[in-house]
């Protein structure tokens, strides 16, 4: 049978080297061809859990009362005063305009307002601004800024802006949302307002997608030229850094054509996947090469310095790989769509990385001369001079060193108590962003730009939320919300009472408040129901028994917004028992409660990869005291990692969450190829001291240089305008910069300390 290097000898030929590039090259045809339908998605609801049961109570409150992030919000400004006719006439145009446009089901403009009159001889309507005639336009200004429904939901305080309101239908495509917001923009450039404020669902997705797409491409770009010049130092040679960049490179292929050929679009995590890739597959084809160069260097003829190579490194770059595979495998944890896909993907990418490192980059080496691949350093490497050095420093200080790492982890912990969860809806975006700073303008002019939504059923089916008592519960509620909540231009039943009474009663405002008795509150509630669902709004539903509470709020963030809604619950709980509940619902309540539970699955998902990998390692290593020296090198940065997010106050939050998992299963890959190494020396008789000094000598060399290039390929995710990929580029290079000093001064010691005998 002969040894297990006399095997891969025997297969490492050029025929079979050549039958193995031609594969590969008609898969990566195949794969470029399948490139035409790919897709780029951006969905924010993808991001809610599937199996939730307040998701599903979203959904039927929407199917009641339509969708609450459907719609477009312009902003008009005019000094002194937007009660200008002129500047009315342009809007009315405007509404009128956008109304007949196609996927537009309803567009809200005070210009196109009636406010209803109800006499003993019917019900009359009066515009609520008679833009045309100066005289009456100046007293309709007046009535409106006395009717707090028409004044807080349209204008601003200081009359110097108004808000149109486009709702389209429900869940449009990103092509027909691009459609749309083209024939917007023609529309207002055609009614002389082209440098109308705009906000709203369709114009974030465009947006989004535009500068997915841009950063895609320009952190693949980045992470290439990085790469490349430390794969240049390391190596100096053109086929030593074209050839690594060729197997990752086809790898990321591979995977973005299987993301293709299955329907799955490019969304805001996997936008992240070739950068993630490119860098994490760079790592194991690093060490073969290091390992097949040191063996040249030993005077091995090439075939017997790669079947060398394969068979003392190819397990332990196997467990490598697999353990990366794990740590973005427990992103499946959270039941997240998105995330669910960024880890499986990822997972299948890194794997497929290692098959083409196992197939292509060996048949590759077999047809290079090794002159080629490093003329000038075949007998030197750049790092022999150094690693010797830093070795014996470490030894001679590995007490103060234990010393100091303790040190770390206590301050470490002392700054994860200080970390909070929360997020923002559009922190993402950086203030200079002209969508962040519209979202800002329309938050600073109308009172916020956060919907606010509160669902109100009857558990009394005899009742309807016309009853006055009904309507004096909702009141009270309101009055909270309006005052002591911060939500700004509510709309409920109780608005609705309210206009009618008023209507009623000649139009008085001193009327604008709930009927004095039942009697005339049914009275109210019939002729309501007579005009039909006009009257309500959107606000009760056709029986009665379901009505909202809606209107919108400053974004102060989930953890804040978490404090509030307490309060709120129990200012409703107060108020004893009731025929009606009342209950938080929407997009951004959804949003904040989605990233608080997301956050702690994902810190589960990464306690799950720790035990899958503790079990790995004792698996292979059948020693405890290795998978400890496996594990704490890779624990500690993370506790660092926490305590800069508590003492910079950077908030715990989906996107900085994912981080450990992502950073734990990459820094693991240097200790595997550290400790399999020692392993091996360790088995040859050598003592643990001698063992040690050769792996840091022969395999320390490879983990600076992948260190160097890990870091190098996700400090390019600082370039992003996305904050969370911001901070992901940030915490994860820290991270592992951590790691590779642990690796570097931690490892070491502790193999020292536990492992004298």
């Amino acid at each position: 049978m002969g040894s297990p290097t006399n095997r891969l000898e025997r297969l490492l030929t050029r025929r079979n080297a050549w039958s193995v590039i031609l594969v590969v090259a008609t898969l990566s045809m195949g794969a470029v061809f399948a490139l035409r339908d790919l897709r780029v998605d951006y969905d924010f609801e993808k991001f809610f859990p599937n199996d939730d049961p307040e998701l599903d109570r979203y959904h039927g409150f929407r199917a009641r009362f339509g969708h609450d992030n459907d719609l477009l919000l312009f902003g008009i400004e005019r000094t002194p005063s937007v009660f200008d006719p002129g500047l009315l006439t342009q809007v009315d145009t405007l509404a009128a305009r956008l109304a007949r446009l196609p996927r537009v089901t309803q567009v809200l403009s005070p210009t196109r307002l009636n406010e209803p009159r109800i006499t003993p001889l019917g019900v009359f309507e009066v515009p609520y601004l008679r833009f045309w005639n100066d005289t009456l336009l100046s007293l309709d200004s007046a009535r409106i800024w006395n009717d707090p429904r028409i004044k807080d939901y349209f204008f601003a305080d200081d009359a110097r802006a108004m808000l149109v309101v486009l709702n389209t239908e429900p869940n449009l495509s990103k092509a027909k949302c691009d459609t749309l917001l083209a024939q917007v923009k023609a529309t207002l450039a055609d009614c002389g307002m082209a440098d109308t404020r705009m906000v709203g669902r369709i114009v974030g997705q465009d947006h989004y997608i535009d500068t997915m797409v841009r950063e895609m491409v320009l952190f693949l770009s980045c992470s290439i030229l990085l790469l490349a010049v430390f794969l240049w130092i390391g190596f100096r040679s053109r086929l030593g850094v074209v050839v690594p960049i060729a197997v990752v490179g086809l790898a990321i292929l591979w995977q973005v054509a299987l993301m293709a050929l299955l329907g799955k679009p490019i969304g805001i995590l996997t936008m992240l996947l070739p950068t993630i890739l490119f860098v994490v597959g760079m790592s194991d084809v690093v060490h073969l090469l290091e390992c097949y160069l040191d063996e040249l260097r030993t005077g091995s003829t090439p075939v017997r310095a790669l079947a060398h190579t394969y068979g003392e490194v190819g397990f332990p770059t196997f467990l490598t790989a697999l353990t990366s595979a794990i740590g973005f495998a427990t992103l499946g944890t959270a039941n997240i769509p998105p995330l669910q896909e960024f880890g499986l993907y990822t997972a299948v990418g890194v794997l497929l990385t290692f098959a083409l490192t196992f197939s292509l980059l060996p048949a590759l080496l077999v047809l290079t001369p090794p002159r080629h691949l490093l003329p000038k350093s075949i007998h030197r490497s750049p790092w022999s001079h150094r690693m010797p050095a830093f070795f014996s420093w470490t030894i001679r200080h590995r007490r103060r060193i234990l010393v100091a790492f303790v040190g770390v982890v206590a301050l470490g912990t002392w700054g994860i108590t200080r970390i909070k969860v929360n997020n923002y809806l559009l922190e993402d975006l950086p203030a200079n962003d002209p969508v962040k700073q519209g979202f800002v303008w329309f938050e600073d002019t109308f009172g916020g730009a956060r919907p606010f939504e509160l669902e109100i059923t009857l558990t009394d089916s005899s009742r309807t939320v016309w009853d006055l008592d009904v309507l004096r519960r909702i009141e009270r509620v309101q009055h909270y919300v309006d005052t002591a909540y911060g939500v700004r231009g509510t709309l409920s039943p109780v608005t609705i009472m309210y206009a009618l009474n008023k209507a009623s009663n000649g139009g008085d405002r001193a009327y604008y408040q709930l009927p004095a008795d039942s009697a005339q509150c049914a009275r109210l509630a019939a002729r309501m129901r007579l005009l039909g669902p006009v009257a309500t709004g959107g606000l009760v539903s056709a029986d009665g028994r379901y009505a909202r509470m809606t209107g919108r709020m400053h974004d102060e963030g989930g953890h804040r917004h978490k404090q509030k809604n307490a309060a709120l619950q129990a200012h409703i709980d107060a108020d004893g028992p009731s025929p009606i509940r009342m209950r938080q619902t929407g997009m951004g309540y959804l949003i904040d409660r989605n990233n608080e539970t997301l956050s702690t699955q994902l810190v589960r998902g990464m306690g799950l990869a720790v035990v899958l990998t503790a079990l790995i390692m004792l698996w292979f290593f059948r020693d405890w005291r290795m998978v400890l020296v496996a594990l704490i090198p890779n624990l500690v940065p993370l506790v660092l990692i926490g305590g800069v997010m508590g003492f910079l106050a950077i908030d715990l939050k989906v996107s900085t969450a994912i981080i450990f998992s992502i950073a734990f299963g990459i820094a693991e890959d240097d200790t595997i190829h550290m400790l399999a190494a020692l392993r091996h020396h360790l088995r040859q008789g050598r003592t643990p001291a001698y063992a040690l000094k050769r792996t840091y000598l022969r395999t320390g060399k490879a983990v600076t240089v992948t260190s160097l290039m890990l870091l190098s390929g996700f400090v390019s995710l600082i370039l992003s305008d996305f904050a969370s990929v911001y901070y992901l580029g940030v915490l994860i290079t820290l991270t592992l910069a951590f790691a590779f000093v642990a690796e570097l001064l931690l490892l070491p010691t502790l193999v020292m300390t536990l492992m004298r005998k």
